[in-house]
């Protein structure tokens, strides 16, 4: 009997063992294997899809030094900790200002919670620990080659500082380099790469269009945002390269149901391509957009894609002067949807046996990428994912960061008044009637 109950006891000695055992070697697993899961619905306690992207595709070492004072801050810690986990070149540590004097003073820092990002011989400081200047900082001292982007004015077009301050802000973001030019003044740019030409409300010049074709066989990208209107200069060009744009406005009428509106149509219906297969499954929301499709028979050198279209309940309507009147129904003159609303060709250009590729992206709305509309959604996600497209930057195609966002509890009358008397009412209720259940059947019983 006492040989059994010393040998219980010593299997349940080392079944302790045994159990903290696992759990040292599950946490040294853990601490060299950093992994979490955030159950939010924005992620936002998470890096974005985008930065993952930029830093698995480093190939140069990154050093991030965090000066502080009193003691490490564990939420800057945290993000940190994400991005050492997700690249291999990435490493950071903690220093105390006040004792790493020597190296303080050869970076120039003078001031608590510095971060300090190290490549090479280039380095970058910033003053807050959050994604958006981590990443950027990153992209900054790894891309070898800034790209310049140029938007056209003298047409009407929405001016950077003023309708497109967030996209310029943005676009910087990623390293782009951001200018704006008068072609039938200045021409294009020398070292122009992508030219932006965002809602004109007049019509180019047979001369701005000669440029702009001198512009495209070197090999270089347009990108067009067009209002709906009549620009017979622009329609002939874009037809050129097999891209028909009408002067119509569509007309959802499922978009009506979300947002009150059929002028501004919910686009969900992405064909398969590298610009839109990382928003497949979100929204964007254009503002009275019109129609841009594809010729059925695009020249042998001309390849072409529909990057969006609307709903199935949606015409591209013809007659505008009933638009404006307000009264507006389908009929046999009207296109019926679902109704293609942007699209990219790309055209390959031989010269001394060298194969040169030019890119024309065309959406029939500028205002979605305007300040009061970009960040709806994933607006800016497409807009942008555009652009790296055409830049040839597809590391940076993803969707960006996520702000955190109120998450409102939105209940039906009837629900909200059975949360109410749930907790207040009912519960209190049975608990009355099963204490009096138990007091009478324990008198009962006594």
């Amino acid at each position: 009997m006492v040989e059994r109950k010393f040998l219980y006891r010593v299997n349940a000695f080392l079944m302790v063992i045994i159990f903290l055992a696992i759990i040292v070697f599950v946490n040294l697993i853990s601490e060299k294997n950093y992994k979490r899961i955030d159950l939010t619905k924005n992620k936002i306690y998470s890096i974005s899809p985008q930065t993952k992207k930029i830093i698995k595709n480093l190939n140069r070492p990154i050093e991030i030094i965090i000066f502080y004072k009193d003691r490490i801050n564990e939420k800057t810690k945290e993000i940190f900790e994400q991005y050492k986990s997700n690249s291999k070149f990435i490493n950071y540590r903690f220093v105390d200002l006040d004792r790493e004097i020597l190296l303080a003073k050869k970076y120039g820092i003078t001031s608590y919670d510095t971060i300090l990002i190290i490549s090479g011989d280039k380095y970058e400081k910033i003053y807050s620990p959050d994604e958006k200047n981590i990443t950027s900082t990153i992209l900054k001292l790894t891309k070898e080659e800034k790209k310049k982007i140029y938007f056209t004015i003298g047409h009407g077009e929405k001016r950077l500082d003023e309708k497109l301050s967030v996209l310029k802000e943005k676009l910087e973001q990623e390293n782009y380099i951001i200018g704006e030019t008068l072609i039938l003044r200045d021409g294009i740019p020398e070292d122009c790469d992508i030219l932006v030409i965002c809602g004109p409300e007049i019509d180019f010049v047979d001369k701005e269009i000669e440029e702009i074709n001198i512009f495209i066989n070197k090999g270089k990208r347009i990108l067009l945002f067009l209002e709906p209107g009549n620009f017979t200069v622009i329609k002939n060009f874009l037809y050129s390269y097999g891209i028909k744009i009408d002067n119509d406005i569509v007309i959802d009428l499922a978009s009506r149901r979300f947002l009150g509106d059929p002028l501004s149509p919910l686009i969900i219906d992405y064909p398969y391509h590298e610009i839109t297969k990382e928003i497949s499954n979100s929204a964007c929301i254009f503002s009275s957009v019109r129609s841009v499709s594809l010729k059925e028979n695009l020249q042998p050198e001309i390849k072409g894609d529909i990057l969006a279209k609307t709903s199935s309940a949606s015409w591209a309507e013809k007659n505008l002067k009933e638009i404006e009147k307000g009264k507006v129904k389908y009929d046999e003159n009207d296109e019926k949807g679902p109704i293609p609303v942007a699209v990219i060709v790309e055209k390959e250009i031989k010269e001394n046996e060298q194969i040169k590729k030019s890119y024309i992206a065309v959406f029939g709305d500028s205002d979605f990428i305007s300040d009061k509309m970009i960040n709806f959604s994933v607006n800016k996600d497409l807009v942008l994912n555009t652009i790296n497209y055409l830049a040839e930057e597809d590391v940076l195609i993803s969707i960006r960061e996520k702000k955190e966002e109120n998450q409102p509890l939105i209940l039906t009358e009837k629900a909200g008044k059975f949360l109410f008397f749930l907790p207040v009412v009912i519960i209190p209720i049975l608990i009355i009637i099963l204490g009096g259940f138990i007091t009478i059947r324990r008198k009962l019983i006594y």
